[in-house]
């Protein structure tokens, strides 16, 4: 009989045959290491997921991608699944690895890609809706943008923009280092906006920046056109791709509301924990290549 057992750092090699199984060719090795099991930020719990063990052989995993925020006041404990697989020939058991992910009442559950089959699992669960649309924007300054241009600097430079952060914000600079994800500043006289994106697939080869983390939402969605500027400049993107409850009725010229063809997902650990408090940092997609 199958059993699971929580893989910590040194499991890497052991799970990393089943993750290939995925065919996600613009992932190294590097990569699903990074993105799995040596996280590039502090992480207090020690183990990195669950695998299924049928003897000494890895037949299934899921991995668990932890932090610690600060969110709402509150410091809050999150857990983001990812990579959720089992050989076919142990498919009966693939529940087990979830039940104790069930059981960490402590943490946050947050599932951005679950496959048609996982989805309907965990709404059966009682899992929420965190995002069900999302607004993509080619953005065309127009007369007020041009006008504000000059007002509105961009800062591309690591050592800029960790120039300009302290507290909480230092320590995102800092532990989003060490991932895929691009970093941007914008700044006028009086506020500033820290940016996280990431290289999102769109049409053929083009990308859009998928914004993931902005310190100021109302001011992304003032400076739009710089964004998208400061993004082309340092990623090559097209565009930019906002989470609909981010980019609220946010909609310039150019732009399309889109729904998300299986909604994510996430179990609050406590009853404030709304989706708007939640982003993408510190989960699988600030560590994907696509």
């Amino acid at each position: 009989m199958a059993e699971v057992r929580p893989p910590g750092p040194e499991h890497f090699d052991q799970v990393y045959p089943l993750l290939l199984r995925f065919g996600h060719a613009a992932m190294s090795r590097e990569d699903w290491r990074r993105m799995l099991f040596d996280l590039p930020w502090p992480v207090e719990e020690p183990h990195r997921g669950y695998m299924l063990l049928d003897g000494d052989a890895v037949v299934g995993f899921l991995g668990t991608i932890f932090s610690r925020r600060e969110l709402g006041g509150a410091t809050r404990r999150i857990c983001n699944l990812s990579s959720w697989i089992v050989d076919e020939r142990h498919r009966t058991s693939s529940f087990q690895l979830l039940l104790p992910v069930l059981s960490m009442k402590s943490h946050t559950i947050v599932n951005l890609s679950a496959s048609r089959e996982a989805h309907e699992i965990f709404r059966a669960l009682g899992f929420q809706t965190l995002e069900d649309r999302q607004t993509l924007v080619v953005p065309i300054p127009g007369p007020r943008d041009l006008a504000g241009w000059p007002r509105c600097s961009v800062h591309l430079r690591p050592e800029a923009i960790r120039g300009r952060l302290a507290g909480a914000g230092l320590r995102i600079f800092d532990d989003m280092r060490g991932t895929v994800a691009c970093q941007v500043l914008l700044a006028d006289r009086e506020r500033s906006c820290h940016l996280v994106a990431t290289s999102s697939p769109w049409k053929g080869r083009m990308r859009l920046a998928h914004i993931q983390y902005a310190s100021d939402w109302t001011f992304l969605t003032e400076h739009g056109p710089q964004a998208a500027w400061a993004l082309y400049r340092r990623m090559g993107t097209a565009g930019l791709r906002l989470d609909g409850r981010r980019a609220g009725n946010w909609a310039p010229p150019l732009s399309a509301r889109r729904p998300i063809l299986l909604p994510q997902l996430y179990r609050p650990a406590e009853p404030d924990m709304t989706a708007q408090l939640l982003d993408g940092l510190y989960t699988e997609v600030v560590n994907q290549r696509w």
